[in-house]
């Protein structure tokens, strides 16, 4: 049933080639669990019929390979500088998804011009239809970057934990974003919450918050219980969801991202490969500075 309803959505563009969903996960701080989300998401998803691929897009702090163990030959930075292509520096796992490294990227990609991000638009769009789900692990907070890379997505999973400070910093999330695109499917996650009584709470107080004082409303992905089995499988540098398949936080995972997958994406840039829309919004900060 499931593989059933998966394939049932999954998107062909016009030219009748894959079209990827775009998720970003991101969060208003660090230390939230987004990196871990993003590996066992895009292995989920593999399960569920998809091909995915996850960008390591912290490209200040990115530990998308110290959780898996690896330790990759290339990054993005190495593709921004022409030493190679975008296929030459992927890495695939053992369960089934590609990995694009990119810790360590940060001055390429913030000093790249328009020249270069448009090779490296052109090296990208190359692979995009290869897959069903593209996932961008961001880095956290506000800034131009991480914007850049959450508002050139067709949603975003916006991660939080009980932490009050998690929880402002989400909330600021949210108020930069909707203010540079309204549309924005933003669904909250709640991470490391002790019941899903919990992680309900938490978000029905931000979607009170956001109705009132931003207008609209953001969705709720689903909660995940604090389980020490997690924080073993980051040590073990061992995705949960490929050695606890049964576990209840791999079930809790499963059904958030059904629900993720079936939230209508934002519709501004459809067709759009994702570096463009990454120079056009960057082009568009730009202009908001001067």
């Amino acid at each position: 049933m499931l593989q059933k309803m998966a394939t049932q959505t999954l998107g062909l563009n016009a030219e009748g080639l894959r079209q990827p969903q775009i998720i970003a996960v991101t969060s208003g701080k660090g230390g939230v669990g987004k990196s871990t989300m993003s590996v066992n998401m895009g292995l989920m998803m593999q399960r569920l019929n998809r091909k995915v691929l996850v960008v390591d897009a912290d490209i200040h702090l990115g530990n998308v390979d110290f959780i898996l163990g690896i330790r990759p030959e290339y990054t993005i930075a190495d593709v921004v500088r022409g030493t190679i292509g975008v296929e030459e520096a992927l890495v695939a796992l053992n369960g089934g998804i590609d990995i694009l490294p990119a810790a360590g990227a940060a001055p390429e990609l913030l000093e790249a011009g328009d020249g270069v991000l448009q090779k490296l638009a052109r090296s990208f769009k190359g692979l995009e239809n290869r897959y069903d789900v593209i996932i961008f692990d961001t880095g956290a907070g506000i800034s131009q970057l991480v914007l850049n890379f959450v508002l050139g997505c067709d949603k975003t999973v916006l991660l939080v934990t009980p932490d009050p400070a998690s929880l402002a910093d989400a909330y600021a999330v949210i108020k930069v974003v909707r203010g540079h695109n309204r549309r924005m499917p933003i669904i909250m996650t709640a991470n490391m919450v002790r019941s899903h009584e919990e992680g309900d709470v938490l978000y029905k107080k931000m979607n009170l918050m956001v109705n009132r004082f931003l207008g609209g409303h953001i969705d709720f992905g689903g909660a995940i219980l604090r389980d020490d089995m997690v924080s073993t499988s980051i040590k073990q540098q061992r995705p949960f969801v490929m050695d606890h398949p049964n576990s209840s936080t791999t079930k809790a995972l499963r059904m958030i991202n059904q629900r993720i997958l079936k939230m209508p994406n934002d519709k501004t840039n459809e067709g759009m490969p994702f570096f463009e829309r990454f120079i056009l919004n960057r082009r568009k900060m730009a202009g908001d500075n001067l």
